[in-house]
């Protein structure tokens, strides 16, 4: 057994290097600190009258600093407080707003819906409609950075189930949650991915929030890591970059693709590939690719050579039109093994944009345990390889840092697999373990895939949502 342990990845904060985003931010500023960046923040807020004041009184209470959770076994590293959004200290950012950026739904409109108790599709319809009204307004008339849309609790129960469903009885391990992905039902997911898609037309990133957030209840997040996840989701989609990758090498321009497929809501057409590329910034695009056939005798999905030669071009170059540089190095992630068309229709796509490095990396979650001594989960960053071409990394673990292991279950590796490589295979996972930590919407940072994987998911979720006929948005935070 050839067994490896990765040092926890720093990233780069504004005036030095954090293991940590809350910290990193807290102690060096947001990355961007010394750039043009969002040091006001002018948001919009769509929802009813009451659901407006608690979002805005919470928004009030987060100015100043808030306490880290308390519990009898500490970790101050995993609850840490939360040092205020405001000007002077942290994301040095503030939050601007007046009146005539509230728009406020009557009461009436929703309670109408309810009681109308039409299926659900329908519910999610025109309640989505009352909110893109308002959104409309505001992209028309005031053009705020971020666009809140408050939920009112009485309308919850009605677009979701009364428990929301867990992995629990598979044993799978749990990961702290995204700020607007908490605790939510199928159902209640369905509404949130239906008006992000439908937002999107109005060129203004949303942030959906529930007004419950003005007094947490027991099973949410303590007060300190909401706020932690939120600003910085918002300072994401203000355009901000609250941490970066180290670059190894500033002669070396790296970027970071995650391919996946999603299929049409109704289950009936074919799947559709989703490319998503960015480089150690989090600058990047979003692509939506062709439509795929599946063969009989192979339900995985996979491109044809043209089809994945398609994909990484125009990817390519739209990278380049977002920022006006081709990569020296591409590094491409899929959840599927490569195939050998799509090999070589990626390789062609590479060398004709005269990219000299390519690794095709292929990451699945795995079946193989490993055991440590004691009563204790393996490390985070246990890297055991089996061949060149294959190797287990354990991202989600005991972490030194927090002084315990954050989840609930046993930890499950993920599974590497290198279809072509140019780089050392100790380098690629280093790179992966770094990338779960590239999660904008969250600031706990041990993930079990890299923000490769999970945006090109999360972006499949939401295109689900879109015509044919509807554009879709290029940048991430529209989707997060």
């Amino acid at each position: 057994m050839k067994l490896r342990y990765i040092e926890e990845p720093s990233l780069q904060f504004g005036t030095s290097h954090h293991i940590c985003p809350k910290s990193g931010i807290y102690t060096y500023n947001p990355f961007d600190i010394t750039q043009v960046r969002p040091e006001k923040i002018t948001i919009g807020i769509v929802g009813k009258g009451e659901s407006v004041d608690k979002v805005l009184e919470w928004l009030e209470s987060c100015k100043s600093h808030i306490n880290g959770k308390q519990s009898k076994t500490p970790h101050p590293n995993l609850f840490m407080n939360f040092c205020g959004f405001n000007k002077n200290v942290g994301f040095k950012c503030e939050i601007a707003y007046d009146d005539t950026y509230l728009r406020k739904l009557n009461n009436s409109d929703i309670e109408k819906i309810i009681k109308e108790k039409n299926s659900l599709e329908e519910t999610i319809t025109e309640v989505t409609n009352l909110y893109l009204s308002e959104i409309k307004f505001l992209s028309k008339n005031k053009k705020p950075d971020v666009i809140l849309c408050a939920l009112p609790e009485n309308l919850m129960k009605h677009i979701m189930e009364s428990k929301p469903k867990t992995n629990d009885e598979e044993g799978e391990e749990t990961v702290e949650k995204d700020f607007d992905d908490e605790d939510v039902s199928k159902k209640e997911q369905n509404f949130r991915r239906n008006l992000k898609a439908k937002a999107m037309q109005y060129n203004i990133p949303i942030q959906i929030i529930r007004d419950r957030i003005s007094k947490p209840t027991a099973e949410m997040q303590d007060p300190a890591t909401i706020a932690w996840n939120f600003f910085t989701a918002l300072y994401y989609k203000a355009s901000g970059t609250p941490w970066a990758l180290i670059r190894k090498d500033s002669a070396e321009t790296t970027c970071y693709a995650g391919i996946s497929f999603f299929k049409s809501r109704d289950k009936k057409s074919t799947q559709t590939s989703i490319a998503q590329i960015f480089n150690e910034l989090g600058k990047g695009v979003i692509l939506r690719g062709e439509e795929i056939t599946l063969k009989k005798n192979d339900r995985t999905p996979h491109l044809d050579d043209q089809q994945a030669y398609n994909l990484l071009t125009q990817s390519l170059k739209e990278y380049y039109d977002a920022v006006k540089i081709f990569p020296k190095r591409l590094v491409l992630h899929k959840t599927s093994n490569f195939n050998e068309d799509e090999v070589y229709g990626f390789i062609q796509a590479a060398k004709e944009l005269h990219i000299n490095q390519i690794d095709l990396v292929s990451i699945q979650t795995s079946d193989i345990r490993l055991y440590r001594s004691g009563n204790y989960p393996p490390m985070r960053g246990t890297q055991f390889t089996m061949s060149d071409k294959h190797h287990l990394l354990y991202t989600r673990g005991s972490v030194p840092y927090y002084e315990t292991y954050p989840g609930r279950y046993i930890p499950r590796a993920i599974e590497i697999k290198l279809a072509t490589y140019d780089e050392s295979p100790n380098v690629i996972c280093d790179e992966i373990l770094a990338l779960t930590k590239m999660n904008w919407n969250n600031t706990q940072f041990d993930r079990q895939m890299p923000i490769t994987i999970e945006c090109a998911r999360n972006v499949g979720e939401i295109l689900k949502y879109l015509t044919p006929d509807d554009n879709m948005q290029l940048k991430y935070s529209f989707y997060m």
